[in-house]
């Protein structure tokens, strides 16, 4: 029986993560990665976190120097969200300079990005950043096959 239940406890770990955003007022503890991030069960929000990892992660992980707002703090992104997803794909795409003088770089740095991925990209950090329905409802408008 003790066999079994290793075996369970082993397979259950193995499992790939929950497809819930881990979204609290502060934040996930400590700088975040993708890899420490769930899985989204939309194909378009999974194909977001994987750009958010190539290109995002860096300064919306959570270095503070960055002044970028970290992904999974509500804190950061409530206010953001309210602007709603045509004002953040928009700073995204083109960029933006905040009220710090903090800058928001076009297309996150990377000028290989289309439109629609960084607009999946945005999307999947406000649905894992406390703005689910809002990003689940955007991503159904976007045309990704460019």
């Amino acid at each position: 029986m003790m066999r079994l239940s290793a075996f369970a406890l082993i397979l259950v770990s193995a499992l790939p993560a929950m497809a819930e955003p881990l979204a609290t007022r502060k934040g996930m503890d400590g700088f975040i990665t993708v890899d420490r991030l769930p899985v989204p069960d939309d194909p378009a929000l999974a194909q977001g976190r994987i750009l958010w990892g190539e290109t995002c992660q860096n300064c919306h992980g959570g270095d503070r120097l960055t002044g970028a707002p970290k992904i999974t703090s509500t804190k950061a992104w409530d206010k953001r969200i309210a602007q709603g997803m045509a004002v953040l794909t928009d700073h995204a795409i083109n960029g933006f300079i905040g009220p710090r003088y903090t800058e928001m770089p076009a297309r996150g740095g990377n000028s290989e990005l289309s439109d629609a991925q960084v607009g999946l990209a945005v999307a999947f950090m406000v649905w894992a950043s406390g703005g689910q329905a809002l990003a689940e409802d955007f991503i159904k408008t976007l045309d990704t096959k460019d």
